[in-house]
């Protein structure tokens, strides 16, 4: 949510032009894209001639992302804020369901996401492999079982028996083979789901001391072609 929290006019007489953007909490990854590109913190104040639309998107580790639409009129003080949503193990947990890896991808835990998606795609694209073998092999059996039901005389008999306990015994391992990579990716893709709402990391701020009475001040130098930004604070 954005609130314009205050836009003065003032008469000119030591009136400070501008607009304050703030998060809630501070710290935020700002970054505002328009006529001009400008990446800053929260909180900071951006110089009066910078105005017009701007796309806003904020970032904060812990937190949604946040993006909106501004307006910046000129000659006058606004007050932006805006809060960010806590990001919760509910969310990181109903992701890891649907996608093994997405809840810690959601909650910044990039490797272990990683770690988590390629080895249930592993186990499960290993699983789909050994059924499409199993199937064959145990096709193999039925037609070896059903040539030793048609067989004509004892030396065929004999071969054909043998030969269908020997279908037997591949059609047996496949399946074992099978229903082992499935019970290994069901596991993996279950302790993905745990993971995400056990290990959930909870990211706290915390401010030592009173927060600073002094707001980042954007400098800016504008050119034709580009914008030169430095950020100062005064205490």
């Amino acid at each position: 949510m954005l609130a314009l929290l205050g836009a003065f006019a003032g008469d000119g007489r030591g009136q400070q032009t501008g607009t304050v953007i703030n998060s809630d909490p501070p710290g935020a990854a700002l970054s505002l894209s328009g006529e001009y590109q400008i990446n800053t913190v929260a909180p900071c104040r951006l110089p009066e001639n910078i105005t017009g639309k701007f796309k806003l998107r904020a970032s904060l580790p812990g937190y949604e992302s946040w993006s909106g639409d501004i307006v910046i009129a000129p000659g006058q003080e606004n007050l932006l804020a805006f809060a960010m949503k806590p990001k919760t193990r509910i969310k990181a947990g109903l992701r890891s369901l649907f996608i093994p890896g997405w809840g810690q991808y959601y909650s910044d835990q990039k490797d272990r996401s990683f770690l988590l998606n390629v080895s249930t795609l592993g186990f499960g694209v290993g699983a789909l492999l050994a059924d499409s073998d199993f199937r064959k092999k145990r096709d193999d059996y039925f037609q070896a079982q059903n040539d030793l039901n048609y067989a004509g005389n004892a030396d065929e008999i004999e071969r054909l028996r043998r030969l269908v306990i020997e279908k037997n015994r591949q059609a047996y391992n496949a399946e074992t083979t099978r229903n082992a990579l499935i019970i290994a990716a069901a596991g993996l893709w279950a302790y993905n789901v745990i993971d995400a709402l056990i290990f959930f990391p909870d990211k706290k701020l915390f401010f030592q001391g009173a927060v600073p009475r002094g707001v980042p001040q954007i400098q800016g130098q504008l050119d034709q072609d580009q914008v030169t930004v430095q950020v100062a604070t005064t205490f």
